[in-house]
């Protein structure tokens, strides 16, 4: 059977519908490519009907051999003609030939042109790409694919969370194009367009890694118009610009120069201290996750009881390390007789394994009565 991606794409060669999502980046692309095509094979299935035609009522050969003398007549293949031609006949395939040497020939170069060197392939792929994106909610949109995209990219998906990349540079694309599995999104990340083809309107946070901090100010602006409840995080190079961009919306600023000047200056005298902190951040290899949850996201059983009542750490296998409570304070390792109000957010630690078990046994399901 045919999956349904590979069907959709295939009728659109037949029906492009003019629905909203024609608005996107991506699937103008698509759309202009797929119009291509379409006037190339119409302008070969129109020059081939001439010829048809003009055959049987000229020469009156039958339909099979009117298309037959059609086909070689445009190839100019030099075959020899099925029926000696009259005069009339010989007139018409003159101008047939000369009419249709710019109009067959630009036809066929360019529906070749399309299929040639992948770009087909390559279309068919950007439009999967672009259904798997329409189909994510709640993932994270990185802005910019440098250095610093890099790390993140990996600890996303260490974490097993979902994300697009959006970037304009060409030889960045094509590297993920083809080392990569990531979805991404080729294009300016300052174009608002660009944005909702990444998905900005279901994404739940957005990383600005772009080497300008204009631009990253410039998309922090126009991302918390168009999804205001979207968590920014953009990088800064200067102290200056990190207060402008925090004052045009984003949430956290970050400065790489300032945080590795803290790091390498903390391991001159405290070596082991930042490898305990590497370890608590789940940087590198690390097997260690620390994990905020709000009290109303687990089960029933588990809500309105102390942490040695509940049961939580025991059955789930993770340790309550803080509690945060409605004002923001936080209360580093809260006793076993704290109650657990839906009001609270605890922060849990363990090994991935724990965590998995503690998300599957603990956490009340969507849509489903725990």
């Amino acid at each position: 059977m045919i999956p349904a991606n590979y069907l959709q794409f295939m009728l659109l060669f037949f029906w492009l519908p003019d629905t909203e999502e024609r608005r996107y980046y991506r699937y103008r692309r698509i759309a202009r490519v797929i119009r291509r095509l379409r006037l190339a094979a119409g302008l070969a299935i129109f020059a081939l009907a001439i010829g048809t035609v003009g055959y049987v009522l000229i020469e009156r050969y039958t339909w099979f051999e009117a298309y037959y003398m059609a086909v070689i007549t445009l190839a100019t293949v030099g075959f020899q003609e099925l029926h000696p031609l009259s005069v009339y006949g010989r007139l018409f395939t003159s101008f047939y030939i000369l009419f249709n040497i710019g109009l067959f020939t630009y036809a066929i170069s360019t529906i070749t042109g399309i299929f040639a060197e992948g770009g087909f392939l390559k279309l068919l792929n950007e439009f999967l790409m672009s259904r798997k994106i329409e189909d994510l909610t709640r993932h994270t949109i990185i802005c910019g694919f440098g250095r610093h995209a890099t790390e993140v990219t990996q600890e996303l998906e260490k974490q097993g969370e979902p994300f697009v990349i959006v970037e304009n540079r060409r030889d960045k694309v094509e590297y993920l194009h083809q080392q990569t599995a990531y979805l991404y999104v080729e294009g300016d990340a300052t174009d608002d367009e660009v944005l909702e083809e990444a998905g900005i309107h279901q994404a739940k946070a957005m990383v600005l890694t772009l080497p300008s901090d204009a631009d990253n100010l410039f998309v922090t602006l126009s991302a918390r118009q168009i999804n205001p409840k979207l968590r920014i995080i953009s990088r800064a190079n200067n102290l200056g610009d990190e207060v402008k961009i925090r004052r045009a919306g984003a949430d956290h600023t970050v400065v790489p120069e300032q945080i590795g000047g803290f790091y390498m200056a903390t391991l001159v005298n405290k070596p082991d201290l930042v490898e305990f902190f590497n370890l608590l951040s789940n940087m590198g290899p690390s097997n260690v996750v620390f994990e905020e949850i709000e009290v109303g996201r687990l089960k029933k059983n588990y809500q309105g009881k102390s942490i040695a009542e509940s049961g939580l750490t025991t059955i789930c296998r993770v340790s309550v390390v803080a509690v945060r409570y409605p004002d923001g304070e936080y209360e580093l390792n809260p006793p076993q007789s704290a109650v657990l109000r839906t009001d609270w957010h605890i922060v849990v630690l363990g090994s991935a394994s724990q965590m998995q078990h503690f998300k599957t046994n603990a956490l009340a399901q969507p849509g489903l009565e725990s």
